[in-house]
């Protein structure tokens, strides 16, 4: 019976941090502003551009 209570805190101690995470990131999102949502989509497609090049290269040099 006490590793079931045991069990019961610890899920509600998970509980209660999960629901404060959730809080702060809901924070955060009021203050993203529409140009900081799309500076970071950019950034996103020019990091994937990065790596897709990488990967082009990396095949090539294999290749050779």
């Amino acid at each position: 019976m006490q590793k079931a209570e045991a069990v019961q805190m610890e899920v509600e101690h998970l509980l209660f941090e999960l629901n404060c995470c959730v809080n702060d990131l809901q924070n955060v999102r009021l203050q993203i502003s529409a140009d900081d949502i799309h500076q970071a989509e950019l950034s996103l497609n020019k990091l994937e551009s990065l790596i897709s090049f990488v990967k082009i290269f990396s095949k090539r040099k294999i290749a050779c």
